[in-house]
This record gives C-alpha cells, sequence and structure tokens, in this order.
C-alpha cells in the first residue's frame, strides 16, 4: 500500500540529487538503494561536496540563498497533451522549450506534476532555477501539467486533478520538512498572466 510518509521520503531524495524510483509512496529497492547511496553521503546532495545545510540552500557559483519561498506554475498545455506519454516524457519537452526556445541551460522548474499526481524533478533543488523574471534566488519552482485557458482567481479543480491537488499538498510537506517555507506563491503574483491558472492563497485555504 502506498505510504504518504514514503512519498515525502522520496521527494527529498530525488530533491537532493538521489534516484529513489517514482514519487509513488511505495518503498522499493530502488528508494531503498538512494536511501542508503544518502546515507552513506552523510546527509550530502548526490555528486557533490557540500556541507549538510544545503539541502535548505539555493546555490549560484559562492553565492548562497536561503530557501524561503515556493513557486507555483502551470505548463499552459491542454489536460490532454502527450497523454499517453507520459510525465518523463513531458519534462523533455518543456526542458527543450526552456533550452531550444529560451536559451536556458535547463527547465526551469525544480518539479514537475503530471496529471495523475506522478512527480518528477527537474533541475536540483539546490539550483536556482528559472521560473520568475528577477525572483529566482532562495526559490523553488513547482509546474503543474495542465492549466490551458486558465485564469488567475480560476479555481484550482477547474484545470486540475484531485491527485494533482493531494501530490502538490504532499510535495509542499516534504520541502517544509527540509528547510522553513514563509511563503508559498503562484507566479501571477509577479507578472500580468494567469499562471498557475489559479489564486494560490485560495487554494492554500481549502486545506486550513
Amino acid at each position: 500500500m502506498s505510504n504518504s510518509n514514503t512519498t515525502l521520503i522520496q521527494t527529498g531524495l530525488a530533491g537532493l540529487g538521489y534516484s529513489p524510483g517514482p514519487v509513488d509512496g511505495f518503498f522499493g529497492a530502488r528508494t531503498k538503494a538512494a536511501a542508503t547511496a544518502w546515507l552513506a553521503a552523510e546527509g550530502r546532495p548526490a555528486g557533490a561536496i557540500l556541507p549538510a545545510e544545503t539541502t535548505a540552500m539555493i546555490f549560484q557559483g559562492k553565492a548562497r540563498y536561503p530557501v524561503r519561498e515556493i513557486a507555483l506554475h502551470c505548463s499552459a498545455t491542454r489536460s490532454d497533451w502527450m497523454a499517453s506519454s507520459g510525465l518523463a516524457a513531458q519534462r523533455a519537452e518543456i526542458r527543450r522549450w526552456h533550452m531550444q526556445d529560451n536559451g536556458w541551460r535547463d527547465i526551469a522548474y525544480h518539479w514537475l506534476l503530471g496529471r495523475g499526481g506522478d512527480i518528477l524533478a527537474g533541475r536540483p533543488e539546490t539550483e536556482i532555477g528559472a521560473g520568475i523574471m528577477g525572483h529566482n534566488n532562495g526559490v523553488i519552482h513547482i509546474c503543474l501539467i495542465g492549466g490551458h485557458g486558465a485564469s488567475e482567481r480560476d479555481p484550482f479543480a477547474r484545470h486540475f486533478t484531485s491527485q494533482q491537488n493531494i501530490s502538490l499538498r504532499q510535495l509542499l510537506q516534504g520541502i517544509g520538512m527540509r528547510t522553513q517555507i514563509s511563503l508559498i506563491s503562484g507566479h501571477n503574483q509577479y507578472a500580468p498572466k494567469a499562471c498557475p491558472g489559479f489564486t494560490v492563497s485560495e487554494w492554500l485555504k481549502e486545506a486550513a
């Protein structure tokens, strides 16, 4: 049976650059191997010789930025976009948009949430993203697949699934266990656009 605590462990391992497999709440062989590697590295990110507190830091060169905010986004794609291809293929396509079309060095987001509630890492959490122009230092960016035709004041359920709702709240909780988050925002709070396709403050109140 899927376990929400295991889901939090998997998101944490993936955020540190390990490979726990799908974020599905099942403690299988890949999750066990990733956890073992993390323990062997004494909590450091995978492939990095960094102090343990980097789980709560974003780095750019020698500059360190405490992670205090999570910004939510959407892909602005139709609900059936690449539905048969899976989230890994959708991530690859978004990465192509960002690298080839925008000239960025990687996908803008740290996390992506598929229509079925599946979760995949984008950029490592310890690297600065590119989700909001001029507002990326110390910000973790999360992108929900979907949101085509949404407006900034639409309810979450109009464009996104119940599985995404559950997974997003679990992902936020998991990040919050690794660093002190003081703000969860939407892209539309920093730019005149609909993204993420709902009002984040209202969505957060739904779980209160």
